[in-house]
C-alpha cells in the first residue's frame, strides 16, 4: 500500500486520493491491532503468574476477537486502496 501511495503520487494522484478514508482506515486497524498485541503479551505473562487472571483472560478474548473481526478486513481495505480508484474517479466531479 505503502509503495502504490508513493509511487502513483505524482503519476495518479486522484487514484492516490480516492483510497484516502479507507488508507486511514487501514492504518487506524493496523495501529489498534499493534497495541492490542503488545497488551496480550503482557496479559498473558501476567495470567501466567496468576496476576487478575480475570482481566489478563478478558484481554486475551477481546484481542482475539479483534484480530478475528477487524483485522480481516485489512486484506479488502488493501484491495479498494490499490485497485479501487475507477470505481471512485468514475462520475465527472459536477456530478457529486
Amino acid at each position: 500500500v505503502v509503495d502504490f501511495v508513493a509511487g502513483q503520487t505524482k503519476a495518479s494522484p486522484n487514484a492516490v486520493f480516492a483510497g484516502s478514508v479507507p488508507y486511514l482506515m487501514l492504518a487506524g486497524n493496523l495501529v489498534a491491532g499493534w497495541q492490542l498485541a503488545r497488551s496480550l503479551i503482557i496479559a498473558a505473562d501476567l495470567a501466567s503468574h496468576n496476576v487478575d487472571v480475570d482481566f489478563m483472560q478478558a484481554k486475551t478474548a477481546t484481542a482475539r476477537f479483534y484480530a478475528e473481526h477487524i483485522l480481516n478486513k485489512v486484506p479488502g481495505l488493501r484491495d479498494s486502496i490499490v485497485d479501487g480508484a475507477e470505481s471512485v474517479t468514475a462520475l465527472p466531479i459536477d456530478m457529486y
